[in-house]
């Protein structure tokens, strides 16, 4: 019987949803698995605030305890739920932030991480740290961009270009990693421009995930 990951947003924005599916089709096409996206409605139309941030924790725990996959892959970069739902006894849980941080530093390089906010980058610290990182973490720059404005392609790739570049060359990151689960239309672009390794955070949640179902 084929397995099954879902893929939640914690955001209300189908947007996004849609935007990570369509990333995702063509990576995830040789597994062996159904690749399955929920929105929360009920969920901030973005994560952004640290209010933003409980509320993402609460429903994503709620939706995970009433679903039936066999692998779960929590779509937003402050990973939220994934420490209680652990402590509930669910093994099979990933979050596309630990996981991005856990595949840039399995390539060898110190990473560095594009954030959108600047209020973001002291959650990202704790997430490092968490994840027993802090020594591989190059830097962590805001573009200053909300969430729903990464899909304007005209507004946010210079930004991304000016942190990208500042990350390679200043701060010495040897990969980067796209700060939210809206930046992945940017990493084909980003990688081709840097010549350095550029992590959708949303491939890196669904790798650890078909990883630990066997699939990969």
């Amino acid at each position: 019987m084929t397995k099954t990951i879902l893929v939640i947003n914690p955001n209300s924005s189908t947007s996004v949803t849609e935007g990570m599916a369509e990333e995702l089709k063509g990576p995830c096409e040789n597994l062996n698995l159904n690749i399955e996206f929920a929105t929360i409605a009920e969920a901030p139309e973005a994560i952004e605030t640290a209010e933003d941030v409980e509320i993402a924790h609460k429903l994503a725990f709620e939706l995970v305890n009433k679903s039936n996959a066999d692998a779960y892959v929590i779509a937003c970069f402050c990973d939220p739920g994934i420490v209680e739902l652990r402590a509930a006894g669910y093994q099979n849980v990933f979050g596309i932030g630990e996981s991005a941080m856990h595949m840039a530093s399995n390539m060898g390089a110190n990473f560095g991480i594009v954030s959108i906010l600047e209020a973001s980058i002291g959650r990202h610290a704790e997430q490092v740290e968490r994840a027993g990182l802090l020594a591989k973490l190059a830097g962590d720059r805001a573009l200053n961009l909300g969430v729903l404005e990464l899909a304007n392609i005209d507004l946010a790739r210079p930004r991304i270009e000016r942190v990208g570049k500042t990350l390679r060359d200043d701060d010495g990151a040897g990969a980067l990693i796209l700060g939210c689960a809206g930046m992945g239309i940017h990493r084909a672009w980003l990688q081709d421009l840097l010549r350095i390794p550029i992590i959708d955070p949303c491939w890196a949640g669904v790798a650890m995930a078909a990883g630990a179902l066997g699939t990969l």
